[in-house]
Order: C-alpha cells, then sequence, then structure tokens
C-alpha cells in the first residue's frame, strides 16, 4: 500500500537534501581553494616554500568546520525520517537506504 507524502513533508524531504547538497558543495568549494594554494606554492619561482600556510591553516579550520555542520545535518535528516515513521508509519529510509545506519561507513558516522 502506497500512502501518500503530506506536502509539508515533501518539501522539508526537498529542503533537507537541498541543504545536503550545498554543504558538499561549501566543503569542495574549500578543498579546491586549498588545493590551489598547495599547487601554486609548488611553484619554483615563489620566494619562501610555506608561502600561504596561515591560508591553508585556516582552510583547513573551516573544512574541519563544515564536516562538522554537515554532520550535524545528516543527523537532522535522520531524525526528521524517525518522526516520518512515527507519524505515518512508513519505512524509514525508503527514499535514501544506501545511507540508513545499517549500511556503508557513511551512514554509520552520521548517526553516531
Amino acid at each position: 500500500m502506497n500512502i501518500p507524502v503530506p506536502a509539508y513533508m515533501a518539501r522539508i524531504r526537498s529542503q533537507i537534501r537541498d541543504a545536503e547538497t550545498k554543504a558538499d558543495e561549501s566543503l569542495l568549494a574549500k578543498l579546491t581553494v586549498m588545493s590551489s594554494i598547495l599547487r601554486a606554492r609548488q611553484v619554483e619561482d615563489l620566494p619562501a616554500p610555506h608561502v600561504g600556510q596561515e591560508a591553508i591553516i585556516r582552510l583547513g579550520r573551516a573544512i574541519q568546520s563544515d564536516i562538522s555542520g554537515a554532520n550535524d545535518v545528516f543527523r537532522s535528516h535522520n531524525a526528521l525520517v524517525d518522526d516520518k515513521t512515527l507519524i505515518t508509519g512508513m519505512p524509514g529510509h525508503d527514499d535514501t537506504q544506501r545511507f540508513s545506519p545499517t549500511t556503508g561507513e557513511g551512514g554509520r558516522q552520521a548517526t553516531a
């Protein structure tokens, strides 16, 4: 039996997925900048091998913060799925099964 998902649940599901995507995009953007800095300082005509070190350290902290924030978004997603199950009686991660806590390292990390 296929129970229709209420509009607010569909909207929230879309929004949480969008938040997860944006969290990944933010992390990728910072990693791209970090990579560019590291590659630039490998050029021989730079005055010192430590050029950009402060920026690398600060980006590293921002990356660590992004990872932590993304994990909280994933935990929020799991909490919403649990609420959906409680409210509707529908199965848990029916649309994101590969991220459920019982499969894969990513799922275990996000729910730990």
